[in-house]
């Protein structure tokens, strides 16, 4: 008996006609086979390759999960290939080590759940996803930290007077979310209009951060100019309450692949 020594490794699902072609896509994730399709359906094709186990197998990959560069790699060449396929074609991506035991069960999470699968592929076709955070302007929270309480009048103590300016930069901080708490949810309300679907990070998440919002919007490209022209417009507000807005994007829908607004 043989041990089977590689795993199927998925980067996408793809919408299609006929087979995409593969070629100038990029390579991939480090220590992979060339990418390959798997058909799911007669227009659905999976974008595979086969990640040996003694590199991606459960115990390596928890062990890599531990090292940010190890697992920044990988992002970066998981994206790439995701990135090629949805400048192109409708593209469901996959999150990064998602991995089944041979093609057959890869093919299989498909079709066992295809009608959801195509309600999300009509949900994303001809959108692109676009990512908004608000957060505090750490150059404003010091210049008003040391206009309130100049550093050199605190202690006499350099290791003092540090702390103490830290904790007045952190108090000024929680003033500018609560004072421009308004102005951030109306630029969000104005932002989401602009969007067929909007993901956000539970405000709970946020507690004891200096970000205000950090959301994901999937936009219809014929939008985009619109909400590029928003952004730039509810930017200059934020930043008379305090505010850094940044725009990022545009993405594949990584945010949007499962249900729910």
């Amino acid at each position: 008996m043989t041990t089977k020594a590689t795993a199927t490794y998925l980067y996408c699902l793809v919408h299609a006609g006929r087979p995409p072609s593969l070629a100038g896509a990029p390579r991939g994730l480090p220590e992979t086979g060339g990418l390959r399709l798997l058909a799911a359906g007669p227009d659905l094709w999976l974008v595979a390759t086969d990640a040996p186990l003694a590199r991606y197998g459960a115990g390596p990959v928890e062990r890599g999960l531990r090292d940010l560069e190890w697992v920044a790699v990988r992002g970066a060449a998981h994206d790439r290939v995701v990135g090629y396929f949805a400048r192109r074609l409708t593209t469901l991506p996959m999150k990064l080590f998602t991995l089944f035991t041979g093609d057959e069960r890869a093919v299989a999470h498909v079709r066992d759940d295809e009608t959801r699968v195509r309600r999300i592929l009509a949900r994303v076709d001809g959108r692109r996803e676009w990512g908004v955070r608000v957060r505090v302007d750490p150059a404003l929270v010091r210049r008003r930290a040391r206009r309130a309480s100049p550093v050199s009048a605190l202690s006499s103590r350099t290791g003092t007077r540090f702390l103490l300016a830290k904790k007045r930069e952190r108090d000024v901080a929680r003033e500018v979310l609560r004072a421009g708490r308004a102005a951030v949810e109306a630029a969000w309300e104005e932002l989401a209009t602009l969007a067929e679907a909007t993901r956000r990070r539970p405000a709970a998440e946020l507690d004891g951060t200096r970000v205000a919002l950090d959301a994901a919007l999937l936009v219809e490209a014929a939008r985009e100019a619109r909400l590029k022209q928003a952004m730039r417009r509810v930017a200059r507000v934020l930043a008379a309450h305090g505010y850094r807005l940044t725009m990022t994007g545009p993405w594949p829908a990584y945010n949007f692949v499962s249900d729910g607004r």
